[in-house]
């Protein structure tokens, strides 16, 4: 390992390392194993739905869009793939999921590995502003919840991320040889060369017919996960805390968090972030770690469960995703 690498692994060590003790403030174990204790579990079987069908499968979905342009790909293969993808972000460093199922899509949908990579990116930034402006939606219906400085924050990124996405929809003509962005990239050619595949990704998103259900799915992916932040509240017993506009300000407050360096998975972050906006919604510390363990259990150990069958069933371990993908480089 080379030691920008151990850098980074180590900083990330010590985020979560940091954010477990700060999840763990004001919390005794006997108070969180109580809380746990009371789980109820009938609501389990809806968590389950969304998490391993309802949110892959909308994800696979916005994939097959996004690679229309190059190839004509089943929703089974890139469910699988994406399940792949998530499983193996939970387990390596790196978010090295997403590589790896760029790289899986490239040569099982015998397709460039620019072409996977940059759907893999421009479904990134889809991401990051379908949660800003469902975080911007639900803050402003609870305005007495969200700092007016944190929202107008929101905004204004929500704002950039929206004019990015545009640029690079419409920057396939510029960024041609002696178009405007090409003329200030040439002394820059790797910026170049990347700037134009992410256009080519993003060109798909011209056409209506592409554009407007990709937006649908982005927003309708992210709107499921809260109801899954919601049924989490019932099994905890604090719907009286958490609503469904606040499942949405737990969910964006966690997937903040994913920004953040930290263990694979988002150990320690994620139970210091929804513990923190929980604790502020009127929970007990010890419930709302409950709360923020009890979803990250489900969430990871589905996820991962099931991604790691579909890694094996493609002639994949654990162990050997980083020759595959030394070899595929190659």
């Amino acid at each position: 390992m080379s030691r920008r690498n151990v850098f980074s692994v180590a900083v990330a060590v010590g985020f979560t390392g940091l954010f477990l003790a700060l999840a763990l403030r004001n919390v005794q174990f006997a108070e969180l194993g109580c809380a746990l204790a009371g789980v109820r579990w009938r609501w389990l079987p809806g968590i389950i739905f969304i998490v391993m069908f309802v949110d892959i499968g909308l994800r696979a979905l916005r994939w097959r869009i996004l690679l229309s342009g190059a190839v004509k790909a089943s929703v089974g293969e890139l469910f699988r793939l994406s399940a792949i993808g998530l499983a193996v972000n939970n387990l390596l460093f790196a978010r090295l999921g997403e590589v790896l199922r760029a790289m899986l899509a490239a040569e099982r949908l015998r397709v460039p590995l620019a072409t996977t990579l940059a759907s893999v990116v421009v479904e990134r930034v889809l991401d990051v502003a379908a949660l800003l402006t469902l975080f911007v939606v639900a803050s402003g219906l609870l305005p007495n919840l969200v700092d007016g400085h944190l929202r107008r924050g929101a905004v204004v990124l929500l704002v950039m991320v929206l004019a990015f996405l545009v640029f690079l929809i419409l920057a396939e003509r510029s960024l041609e040889p002696g178009g405007l962005v090409e003329r200030r990239l040439r002394s820059w050619r790797k910026l170049h060369e990347v700037m134009s595949h992410l256009a080519w990704g993003a060109a798909v998103l011209r056409r209506p017919r592409a554009l407007v259900p990709v937006v649908a799915l982005s927003l309708g992916l992210w709107s499921v996960d809260a109801i899954v932040y919601w049924l989490g509240a019932f099994a905890l017993g604090l719907q009286g805390w958490i609503d469904y506009p606040r499942s949405i300000l737990v969910l964006s407050w966690a997937g903040a968090g994913a920004a953040l360096p930290a263990a694979p998975g988002g150990i320690g972050t994620f139970e210091s972030l929804v513990k923190s906006i929980v604790v502020n919604l009127g929970a007990t510390a010890p419930e709302a770690l409950a709360y923020a363990v009890f979803l990250h259990m489900c969430m990871y150990l589905l996820v991962t469960g099931m991604g790691l069958v579909f890694l094996y069933r493609v002639g994949l371990s654990v162990g050997g995703i980083k020759d595959f993908l030394r070899r595929i480089r190659a």
